[in-house]
């Protein structure tokens, strides 16, 4: 069904060398003229994993809340890379989600935690978060802070109001396993890393943490 409406061909005549030539705002815009995230998200689906591949960069560049969940799916890709850079456009759709003055507060928090100033950070992202309730981000970033703050009840929290918003959101799910692990609650932290890998099956450091707790448990 989907061959019928997106023209393969003509996406990797234009997105190939573009990709090579073009800034991301100009590549964005290229794409953005011709097909929809819901076209892009199609094309995730197609047996080329070059396909695939620009499918994932390009809905990195124009994906929407709506391509979350088809994205979310190319993580278990067969293709390593397909993988990665689904993970990549992820990250990028839910950076931009938020309303134009929740991005405001955003992008300051992102600074501060740049700057190692976790505790403004915090109050950014608070910001970020009443501005707009929805915005995934401002709460697993908010959680991030926390964590450098060692408060890790009030990042749990956090964590868990993102992964309400995006159940795919396999960073939060695993800053709430890292939460607990450094509290002491090993079940806890080995749940939540179970539940990271079941959406991020490549997370090599994750699985690892994820062994360790296991082993553990078993020699306990």
């Amino acid at each position: 069904m989907w061959m019928e409406q997106v023209d393969t061909a003509e996406f990797l005549r234009v997105v190939s060398p573009a990709l090579k030539r073009c800034g991301a705002d100009e590549l964005a815009r290229q794409v953005s003229l011709r097909w929809t995230p819901q076209q892009l998200c199609q094309m995730l689906h197609h047996d080329h994993p070059d396909i695939r591949k620009l499918a994932c960069v390009t809905l990195g560049l124009i994906g929407d809340q709506r391509c979350l969940k088809c994205v979310g799916r190319a993580l278990r890709d067969p293709d390593v890379q397909v993988n990665q850079l689904a993970e990549h456009a992820l990250w990028s759709i839910w950076f931009r989600t938020g309303n134009n003055e929740s991005q405001r507060f955003f992008r300051k928090g992102m600074a501060a935690l740049e700057s190692d100033q976790p505790s403004a950070a915090v109050t950014y992202f608070r910001q970020a978060q009443r501005c707009d309730g929805q915005f995934a981000s401002a709460f697993h970033q908010c959680a991030i802070a926390h964590y450098m703050l060692d408060e890790y009840l009030a990042a749990i929290e956090c964590c868990r109001r993102a992964v309400e918003l995006s159940p795919n959101h396999f960073g939060a799910l695993a800053t709430m396993g890292h939460c607990h692990a450094h509290m002491g609650n090993f079940p806890a932290a080995a749940e939540c890393y179970r539940q990271a890998l079941a959406v991020n099956p490549r997370m090599d450091g994750l699985a690892s943490a994820l062994g360790r707790i296991e082993r553990a448990t078993v020699h306990a």
